[in-house]
């Protein structure tokens, strides 16, 4: 097949979706698909496996990634659609590259698949200005949308307070994913959870493929090589693994550690953020919290990731997949989590979920010093590997691709 992939946020560096992106295109050439990433020319660091089509985009430098917006005019998508043939538009981002994407879909008369990453309904509990971003889907998004794909769906519903507990500005955004899968041929999620709150949002079912996003082969390959160090110490390591930002909630795990008063355990964070000097005021004093930065090769974080002995998430309602959880699993770590929605990569004998208070997470670390425990859960994290190989995701992407062909879904005219 000759898919097109587009995404507004910078490639490869700029977080998780580009990681996710990366990966897609790994697996879909060596499945022998021909695949173009369509991506913005700024900060790009070519990928050797696929055609790249370079993208202007409006973005002022020195902005967070995730503000980049492709440039999506209709004289754009005529211009892209001049340099080749495509059998599946496939968008990866809710700005431009959907609006694009949904006119060089029309144009050609092909499947537009549209993948939400990210879960902007979680971040309204802790950054007040995401409430920007839930209006942008409804002034801006939207409309350009209908406009892009000359669709006008039903209009969407806010899901239910007892399902999105997080208020009416994360129930809107929902309703707004909504809006926009009734406007693309159809849709992926990397979790169940989020699937289930579009659905309910649309007031029906539309066309929906549940994808994780499995581990990177080269993570998979430094995971492999990383050698664990010896340690005779008998401490037990927790490993945080992310942004440093007030969305992952890490000011709690580092209070609920404090809180376990553990003398024979450490807490390892590694990453940078807006929220690095608040953390290590809290951490101050604490011998036991190593705060080791950004790590920017995969070596360092597999090293990282194969010397703890469990990973810990603080993180509430806010992560779509949480793609360290498949890292940490690739690595045989047990998992301490306090988010109940999040499902992949984990089961009841391979995970400890607590509440998302720092107490009940302080309580899990205590359980978390049980060897025995840990070693149990450890072998279980293992078992669950297979679903989260890369090749997997390339698989049910290629699955999802096929069904809308032979279903002549997305043929105009």
């Amino acid at each position: 097949m000759r898919i097109a992939i587009l995404i507004d946020d910078f490639f490869p560096s700029s977080g998780g979706i580009s990681r996710s992106v990366q990966t897609q295109l790994e697996e879909l050439t060596a499945l022998g698909h021909e695949v173009t990433l369509v991506a913005p020319d700024r900060h790009l660091e070519k990928p050797r496996v696929c055609r790249i089509i370079e993208c202007p985009t409006i973005y002022v430098e020195g902005l967070p990634a995730h503000l980049s917006v492709l440039h999506c005019s209709e004289r754009r998508a005529r211009l892209i659609s001049a340099q080749g043939r495509f059998d599946i538009i496939h968008s990866q981002t809710d700005r431009g590259a959907l609006v694009l994407g949904s006119r060089i879909a029309r144009l050609q008369g092909v499947p537009h698949l549209h993948t939400f990453h990210a879960n902007i309904a979680g971040t309204h509990q802790t950054v007040r200005s995401s409430i920007f971003g839930t209006l942008s889907y409804q002034v801006l998004i939207n409309p350009f949308l209908t406009r892009a794909s000359r669709k006008s769906p039903p209009r969407s519903r806010l899901p239910h307070k007892d399902h999105e507990t997080g208020g009416v500005a994360a129930r809107m955004d929902w309703a707004s994913f909504a809006d926009i899968a009734g406007k693309v041929d159809a849709y992926t999620v990397p979790s169940p959870f989020m699937k289930d709150l579009i659905t309910e949002a649309a007031d029906g079912d539309l066309k929906a493929f549940v994808v994780p996003t499995g581990v990177n082969r080269g993570m998979l390959e430094a995971i492999g090589k990383a050698e664990r160090e010896r340690r005779d110490d008998g401490v037990v390591r927790f490993l945080s693994v992310g942004r440093l930002a007030k969305e992952k909630r890490l000011d709690v795990l580092v209070k609920a550690f404090r809180r376990a008063d553990l003398p024979d355990a450490e807490l390892v964070i590694v990453g940078d953020g807006d929220q690095r000097d608040l953390l290590r005021s809290l951490a101050r004093g604490a011998d036991n919290i190593d705060m080791r930065g950004h790590l920017s090769s995969l070596d360092a974080i597999a090293y990282e990731l194969v010397n703890a002995d469990v990973l810990a998430l603080s993180s509430f309602r806010f992560d779509s997949q949480a793609l360290v959880i498949a890292e940490g699993v690739a690595a045989g770590l047990p998992v301490l989590l306090c988010d109940d929605r999040l499902t992949v990569g984990l089961s009841e004998e391979s995970s400890l979920l607590t509440g998302p208070g720092s107490a009940a997470l302080a309580a899990g670390m205590r359980r978390m010093m049980d060897p025995k425990l840990r070693h149990s859960m450890s072998a279980a994290a293992s078992q669950l590997m297979p679903t989260l190989t890369p090749r997997r995701t390339g698989e049910l992407y290629e699955a999802a691709y096929r069904e809308l062909l032979e279903e002549g879904v997305g043929r105009r005219g």
